[in-house]
């Protein structure tokens, strides 16, 4: 009688224990409505407890959509970096009728915007800030930190913009973006078999070797599909095939940080 009691307050101990940890860990969904952000919806992923926040731009055209919607890994993937400790955030255009453009994703309206949300999450919680630009996003997360260095913690290159002979994108490299030198963590994630014009892997590492940075990290793949466009969601720029180890080895340097 004795040891079934015993064996009783076991399983009832257990029991409450799996549903505090499993409360801990529900990922809530929520939305920031901010003009000053964006007259569209700020989407984030989070948990009750984290250790990061993780601010995501995606390329191309940008996020321009009332619903968040998006093929980006960054987004498929989201509940990957949450289950790591990491809020996640995803930043969108002015409105749904403004496109990102190269030289927009430099103009002093983005980049005051994204300040705006770098400042609201600094007010909400203590924990690091890190931004990650995606392909065109890139160009947004290199130039912020440039400008604001002291406001993050770190940023992620994620299949960046590189050295290009492009009449719309040369100008916007990360050569030309950041140079040689960034006074934030950065992370270049790249594929090597990358076939986006814009967005060569040669040229990833070349920039990769000569950046001066208080921590600086590659992480480079060469596995994977590539099934869509070459600068699409759905090919090696995008990481078709291997985009939860890829969402898991970015969230774990952060989780390093």
């Amino acid at each position: 009688m004795i040891n079934n009691q015993k064996n009783i307050l076991i399983c009832t101990f257990f029991f409450l224990s799996f549903l505090l940890s499993s409360k801990s860990f529900a990922i809530e969904q929520s939305k920031i409505e901010n003009k000053k952000i964006s007259d569209l919806p700020v989407f984030i992923t989070s948990i009750e407890n984290i250790n990061a926040n993780l601010i995501g731009i995606i390329g191309g055209k940008g996020m321009k959509n009332e619903i968040g919607k998006s093929k980006n890994f960054l987004k498929r993937y989201t509940d990957n970096f949450v289950e790591k400790g990491i809020a996640f955030y995803l930043f969108p255009n002015a409105n749904s009728d403004t496109k990102a453009s190269y030289p927009r994703r430099i103009s002093e309206d983005r980049i005051g915007r994204l300040n705006e949300l770098v400042k609201y999450i600094s007010n909400i919680n203590d924990k690091p800030i890190f931004i990650i630009g995606f392909s065109r996003g890139a160009v947004d997360a290199g130039f912020y930190a440039k400008k604001y260095p002291d406001n993050i913690s770190g940023i992620i290159l994620a299949s960046g913009i590189y050295k290009n002979d492009s009449n719309k994108a040369k100008n916007f490299s990360m050569e030309k973006i950041i140079g040689k030198k960034i006074k934030v963590d950065t992370l270049v994630v790249h594929h090597e078999k990358d076939l986006c014009r814009v967005t060569k892997y040669k040229y990833a590492k070349s920039f990769f070797k000569k950046l001066k940075a208080p921590k600086k990290s590659l992480l480079n793949y060469t596995g994977g599909t590539g099934t869509g466009r070459e600068c699409g969601p759905y090919h090696h720029h995008g990481f078709e095939g291997i985009e939860l180890k890829v969402a898991n080895d970015i969230a774990e340097w952060i989780n390093q940080k």
